[in-house]
Parts: structure tokens; C-alpha cells; sequence
């Protein structure tokens, strides 16, 4: 994960790379709590997440609770092949309330 300074609007953007899997869920639970402590607002982008699992998954819908429960605000955004069909399969896109762009498949093989 890349965690960078806040952005212009404040936000705080943080970059998952790589898989989001069970094997993972114990640091990346750690760098997700730890990011959302440091901000108000925390910017996922995970336009670099090669695989996700259920775990991943559930680690993104922890971290939105625990954000609301903080009242502060987690937006996902960038979202790769990979987790927009783990979304789909699992019927969460809606539940997180961000806007979910499907690029071509032309576009995600170049």
C-alpha cells in the first residue's frame, strides 16, 4: 500500500497494490485502521488490486464501518477488473455508495 499526503480537498488518498486476500488481511487491516485514524477523509484507490477475496472484501466493509462509526468519510474509487467482480459476485457495490466506472475490456488488457 502507498499512503500519501493529503490532496487538495483534503483527503487523504491510499493506494492498495497488489492482491487483497486472506493471506494479507492482517497488515492490510492494520494499514486501513491505521490511515483512517490519521484523517478525516481516506481515499482507497484500487486501481492497482490484482485479486480480491471475500476477506478483502471484508476488510474494504470494516473500514467504511469503522469510518461512519468515527464519522468521518472513506470513499473507494479506481476500481480494477479484479474488485469490480468480486462486487458483483458478492452484490456489495451499492452497499459502499461509490460510483463503480467499468472501463472496456480493450482498455484493461493494454
Amino acid at each position: 500500500m502507498n499512503a500519501e499526503n493529503k490532496r487538495k480537498d483534503g483527503a487523504r488518498p491510499l493506494r492498495v497494490e497488489g492482491e487483497m486476500t486472506v493471506y494479507q488481511a492482517a497488515a492490510l487491516k492494520e494499514t486501513l485502521l491505521t490511515a483512517l485514524d490519521q484523517c478525516t477523509e481516506l481515499d482507497i484507490d484500487l486501481s492497482a488490486v490484482s485479486e480480491i477475496d471475500t476477506a478483502g472484501v471484508q476488510l474494504l466493509i470494516a473500514a467504511k464501518k469503522a469510518a461512519q462509526a468515527a464519522h468521518k468519510e472513506l470513499r473507494l474509487s479506481g476500481h480494477s477488473v479484479a474488485v469490480l467482480e468480486a462486487f458483483e459476485l458478492l452484490d456489495v457495490g451499492g452497499w459502499f455508495g461509490d460510483p463503480l466506472v467499468i472501463s472496456s475490456p480493450a482498455a484493461s488488457h493494454s
